[in-house]
């Protein structure tokens, strides 16, 4: 199931994140698009500010905005 509650939450890379698209620096923003529960945990889908977007582990990055927390 798709969940949009954190649509617009800006974030940023804790890792470098490799893509099909390239690689995510660490500590490059972005802005959270939806989270996806998957059987291996929850993903969420990032509009990064170099213009690519990817799905990647909650665990992959970090909420900028300090009053938003994961659920």
């Amino acid at each position: 199931m798709i969940d949009v509650s954190l649509r617009g939450v800006r974030c940023r890379a804790a890792q470098e994140i490799l893509d099909t698209d390239g690689t995510v620096d660490i500590a490059t923003e972005g802005t959270i698009v939806y989270e996806l529960e998957g059987e291996g945990g929850q993903l969420v889908s990032v509009q990064w500010d170099t213009g690519t977007t990817c799905l990647v582990s909650s665990e992959e990055i970090e909420i900028t905005d300090s009053s938003v927390s994961w659920q």
